[in-house]
């Protein structure tokens, strides 16, 4: 009876560390998906900003370019509007 009782203690705490084992594993391995996922996304993350980065400095770029060439028409046109006040001053003095 007590060679029974042993052997059933024993198989007990075998089936029990077999169970703990594989328990283990499987956290590893949802640990390790996990890890991966986390990977993937911080790559995601980092190709999103660096594409949302590039797409600011070239609205930024074009809207200097636009700006400059907006001033440049805008003093262009002050100064044929200074030139014809000018031009109509001295006419204005001959007559």
């Amino acid at each position: 009876m007590k060679k029974l009782f042993v052997l059933f203690a024993a198989a007990t705490l075998f089936v029990g560390v077999q169970a703990c084992k594989q328990t283990a594993e499987g956290a590893a391995e949802d640990a390790a998906a996990a890890t991966e996922t986390v990977v993937d996304a911080t790559e995601t993350l980092d190709s999103t900003a660096s594409a949302a980065v590039a797409t600011v400095d070239s609205t930024a770029s074009a809207a200097v370019d636009a700006t400059k060439d907006a001033a440049k028409t805008a003093k262009d046109v002050v100064k044929g509007a200074a030139e014809g006040a000018k031009e109509g001053a001295k006419d204005a003095l001959k007559k």
